[in-house]
């Protein structure tokens, strides 16, 4: 116990049900091929599918993360914690009527939006410290696993398009209950004179500068290994497994980065930001050799770098976001973060389009020019702040 007579781990369910919530929120991504073969999808459809989820997170953000400044977290973050397993719902009922695809990612992407907004400032405001890095922790380990374990369950059991989603059900039924019993640690504030909610921290060059900038790779990066190569360069033998190890890959690879960003903060948040964008240069150069060479082997090659420049950019991205927010804009401004983080979801249906015209090789090889151009831009406002 805390001095206050609270236990020092009472933020742990919340970012417990951050941690279903990111699954449930990826376990779609490893049947994106299934779904393709099953369902007779074509010209981008799965990816379209699949990136539908970002529109849904913007009015999630948008709305969820100040709504939670101004009402408090638990309003927020529960009730649309309670919605992520209906939404789950609403994908196996996909395998019958495959427009209910769009509406479960599209609604989806609006739960975890608020989620992700609110619980983010919940658990950093119930722990202080470790706040951040348990939230992003949280979030990727369900990421990660949720795809997994759909692919694992899709592969082998039957009905897989419904079945591959039992698991999240089982999680949300155990874990929300705990998270009802945390507090709220920080008073509700009323409106003020008609006054509408200011995101100051919008008008600073940090933001708009030196983390949009990074933020937009967090996402550019691992979904062009786990959503876009599974799906060109595939495997002969369980394809959904694979499709699962490479997306669990890219993701694990995000959360192993993470501990070393967090030492590379301490010295300068900069140099996170620096060696995140590095990885996703290199990452997108192998997955333009990958393409090139059709060996599924090398999906792997560039899984691991495109899921460290993941791991090191999202860290860079919170870390910097809540470091330059102010008390009453905490979850507004992380709001807005989050819908720069997730524009990058994207990136698989926007080269899937451009490849009809362009090289898809080509379009990895730009991406990754990009990305350098980024890193040095940041490299040069380090000298130069410095």
């Amino acid at each position: 116990m805390d001095k206050s007579g609270a236990s020092p781990t009472r933020w742990l369910p919340v970012a417990v049900i951050m941690f279903g919530v990111g699954w449930g929120a990826n376990q779609f991504a490893s049947l994106l091929g299934l779904y393709t073969e099953r369902l007779h999808l074509g010209g981008g459809a799965a990816q379209a599918m699949f990136g539908v989820y970002a529109l849904g997170l913007v009015p999630g953000l948008a709305l969820g993360g100040p709504a939670s400044d101004r009402f408090g977290r638990r309003r927020v973050a529960l009730p649309s914690a309670c919605a992520s397993a209906p939404v789950t719902l609403v994908l196996m009922a996909g395998s019958a009527v495959p427009e209910l695809l769009y509406a479960g990612r599209l609604l989806a992407g609006v739960v975890t939006g608020a989620v992700l907004a609110a619980g983010t400032a919940w658990v950093k405001e119930l722990a202080p410290g470790p706040g951040v890095r348990a939230t992003a922790l949280a979030v990727s380990a369900g990421f990660g696993a949720g795809p997994l374990a759909a692919a694992l369950v899709a592969q082998w059991a039957p009905y897989p398009l419904v079945t591959a989603y039992l698991p999240h059900l089982a999680i949300m039924a155990v874990t929300v209950p705990a998270a009802m019993r945390v507090p709220d640690v920080r008073p509700v504030r009323r409106a003020r004179g008609g006054g509408g909610l200011r995101l100051g921290g919008l008008r600073r060059p940090a933001f708009r500068g030196a983390i949009a900038p990074v933020a937009i790779w967090t996402f550019a990066a691992p979904t062009s290994a786990f959503a876009l190569l599974p799906t060109i360069v595939p495997v002969q033998h369980a394809p959904i497994v694979h499709s699962g190890l490479i997306t669990a890959l890219t993701l694990g690879s995000g959360m192993a980065a993470q501990p070393v960003a967090r030492r590379l903060e301490a010295r300068h948040p900069r140099l996170v930001a620096r060696a995140g964008l590095a990885a996703v240069t290199a990452g997108m150069l192998a997955a333009a050799l990958t393409v090139v060479l059709r060996e599924p082997a090398l999906n792997a090659a560039a899984a691991v770098p495109l899921g460290l420049g993941y791991g090191f950019v999202l860290t860079y991205s919170l870390g910097e976001t809540a470091r330059i927010a102010a008390p009453d804009e905490l979850a507004g401004l992380t709001a807005v973060a989050y819908a720069v983080i997730y524009a990058g979801m994207f990136t698989p249906l926007l080269l899937t389009v451009l490849a009809e015209v362009v090289p898809m090789a080509l379009l990895l090889t730009v991406l990754s020019g990009l990305a350098a151009l980024c890193l040095l831009r940041t490299t040069r406002q380090a000298v130069f702040r410095s």
